[in-house]
């Protein structure tokens, strides 16, 4: 196949795809319509762009299920959403675990299981329970209750030890209220030139593609014997029709998210530093917002670091704050007033520089970090109720907790 031909071929897929979710006229393009699992599918696509660690291409099985296919294993992931509570190493059994079962069946089926992992992406926290946190930090630790259940779940008793050899778990996924603005920031750290509305757009671009990738899914057992097939061929490039590889993968090519399709719906990269965020991404991190603004505006590691662990010490005393003051909430907003208008006023400061000192208005974070915290004494000015007892550090750890809240953006506006 022609570099004509493939890019042509790239466009009909793109459109045909766009044209699956427009002939849907319940698919209006808003965030809110998107499920909590495509969402995550648009999150794992993006790290195909990493050229060193990232998947070739992404698989949507269906609603629940991803591939995620690399040149020499595959991830098969199972994204669950849950309405109330913690995760308990029982209830990933019955909601989760089971359908990794089918996987793990159908991949050992088709020869591939010996290179894959299954894994289990899990929306919200785990229980305390010991033997849940020892379950996820090891699934070999498994119970004799969760062992029997696998095996009810259709699991050979003979597979188990492999079976929990290879799963994963990765819990404290973004909640559905929260993952929006998580893809958001992670966007805006991959492409930190990109203003709000083209950051938007491009997310409603990916959607839209991950979205009708999963509605045209076709049954997830016969997933792994089309990859199985197809393995020889498997390249960042999808195979044509007309290409060895190109038949097996043709049944499920319009559930592929592939590179070349993500890179014609996004900007092109700034830079490599890009792939180290990716890479987090791919294996489920679970940064801060505070992280990742930082991190997009040019904060260096120690920077950020840094401004965890103020904000931590800072999250002791506002607890205590608020346990011991009647009037904690209202005195702590007045504060964050005070120190989001100091804050601003430094951001606009060092974005008036850009003649003079270009170095600080590419790392505005790394800029604006070092000026707030070389003047403790006028980060106390600003609490003025002695919340913190005028302590700049702490104060400053008050400002990274507004960060966190989508109040700060570490540069200007």
């Amino acid at each position: 196949m022609s570099d004509t031909d493939r890019s042509e071929a790239l466009q009909g897929d793109l459109l045909a795809l766009l044209a699956q979710v427009d002939a849907d006229p319940t698919g209006a393009m808003t965030f809110e319509r998107y499920i909590w699992q495509a969402k995550q599918a648009v999150r794992q696509w993006l790290t195909c762009l990493s050229e060193h660690q990232g998947p070739l291409f992404v698989v949507c099985e269906h609603a629940e299920d991803l591939v995620l296919v690399y040149g020499d294993h595959f991830r098969f992931l199972q994204m669950k959403t849950r309405d109330r509570g913690s995760w308990s190493a029982l209830a990933m059994s019955d909601r989760g675990l089971d359908a990794l079962v089918r996987s793990y069946a159908a991949a050992r089926d088709a020869g591939i299981h010996e290179l894959a992992t299954f894994e289990l992406w899990l929306e919200g926290p785990i229980s305390d329970a010991a033997d849940t946190g020892a379950f996820v930090d090891n699934p070999a630790t498994a119970s004799k209750t969760v062992r029997d259940k696998l095996v009810g779940h259709g699991l050979n008793p003979g597979w188990l030890d492999d079976f929990l050899s290879r799963l994963v778990i990765h819990p404290d996924q973004p909640t559905r209220a929260h993952i929006d603005a998580k893809v958001v920031w992670e966007l805006s750290a991959i492409w930190p030139a990109l203003s709000r509305p083209e950051l938007d757009m491009t997310y409603e671009r990916l959607l839209t593609a991950a979205t009708a990738a999963q509605s045209t899914a076709v049954s997830p057992a016969t997933i792994q014997l089309h990859l199985a097939t197809a393995r020889p061929g498997i390249s960042r490039l999808l195979p044509g029709p007309d290409e060895p590889s190109g038949v097996a993968i043709d049944p499920i090519r319009a559930q592929i998210l592939s590179h070349a399709m993500l890179v014609a719906l996004t900007p092109p990269l700034p830079g490599e530093s890009v792939d180290q965020l990716l890479a987090r991404m791919s294996q489920g991190s679970a940064s801060s917002l505070l992280e990742l603004k930082m991190m997009a505006a040019g904060a260096r590691t120690q920077t950020i670091r840094l401004a965890q662990e103020l904000r931590a010490d800072m999250e002791v005393q506002r607890q205590l704050l608020l346990a011991s003051r009647e009037n904690g909430e209202a005195d702590l907003e007045l504060l964050g007033i005070r120190i989001l208008r100091v804050a601003d006023a430094t951001a606009r400061r060092i974005a008036l520089t850009a003649a003079s000192n270009p170095a600080a208005v590419a790392r505005p974070a790394e800029a604006i970090a070092a000026d707030l915290l070389s003047r403790p004494a006028e980060l106390g000015q600003c609490d003025r109720k002695s919340i913190f007892g005028g302590d700049g550090q702490l104060i400053y750890g008050y400002l990274c907790h507004l960060s966190d809240l989508c109040k700060f953006r570490w540069h200007a506006t």
